[in-house]
């Protein structure tokens, strides 16, 4: 028999991209585009702590320009991890305990394989991958991997071009995080 709990937050996405001209520079200057990601939520089962960094779940990915993001066809790359500890399966568990796996999921509005932007700024998606080079696909599973008592999971985040013009604005995107347990 198999049980399975999923574990799941939201994480909301704030992100300016500015036009390299002396005005972007100016309002960057003047602090009017700054950038972070707030990461909220709620858990559906708790057989594990769940930690994504900062006490008020915050990732500042802060400013890009849109000359870098045109010639390099993305952003720089941010890190972000999310870590689960503590993890007591026992209730769960099955008697075959040792082929229990997890699954990732990373959900939102999908563009072309990557998380769609709903702010002001255009030509710009969000793409999150794996240190295996495994990209996220909004509502698709990631490769799966064995449960264990405490586990973290590093991924990285960029801005990227998705074949519209690019426009400066704001980024704002919801993404969904979800752990399966089998």
């Amino acid at each position: 028999m198999k049980f399975w709990l999923s574990i799941s937050f939201t994480f909301t996405i704030l992100v300016s991209v500015y036009s390299s001209a002396s005005s972007g520079a100016e309002a960057m200057i003047a602090g009017q585009n700054t950038g972070h990601v707030n990461i909220t939520g709620s858990i559906m089962g708790t057989p594990c702590t769940i930690d994504v960094g900062e006490p008020d779940q915050t990732l500042n990915i802060g400013n890009h320009a849109v000359s870098h993001i045109i010639k390099e066809g993305r952003g720089p790359e941010h890190i972000f991890s999310i870590q689960l500890y503590g993890c007591s399966f026992n209730e769960y568990e099955t008697q075959s305990s040792t082929n229990n796996i997890f699954r990732i999921m990373f959900d939102g509005e999908n563009d072309f394989g990557h998380f769609r932007n709903l702010g002001s700024a255009n030509g710009i998606a969000i793409m999150i991958s794996d240190p295996q080079g495994n990209i996220a696909s909004p509502g698709r599973h990631l490769p799966h991997g064995r449960l264990e008592k405490d586990m973290k999971f590093d991924y990285t985040l960029n801005l990227i071009s998705n074949q519209d013009i690019i426009q400066p604005g704001d980024l704002h995107l919801t993404i969904r995080f979800r752990i399966d347990y089998n």
